[in-house]
């Protein structure tokens, strides 16, 4: 059986809850500036992934001093 204080407390943190969705809902929408920065990390994300698919994924050791 719940005690008193542990039906306080969750009344209190659906009551907290309801009042942050509410404020969530009320937010304006992302700003455009928001949106160029997101834009520009994907482009530049998409960019990193693009190119040869030929490219090796070990660097070349010709030359290297110490290969073994």
């Amino acid at each position: 059986m719940f005690s008193l204080s542990h039906l306080y407390v969750a009344a209190h943190q659906a009551e907290m809850l309801n009042l942050a969705a509410n404020e969530r809902l009320a937010r304006p929408q992302a700003t455009t500036a928001s949106r160029i920065r997101l834009s520009a990390s994907i482009s530049t994300l998409w960019s990193l992934l693009g190119g040869p698919a030929e490219r090796p994924l070990t660097p070349n050791l010709d030359n290297y001093p110490f290969r073994g």
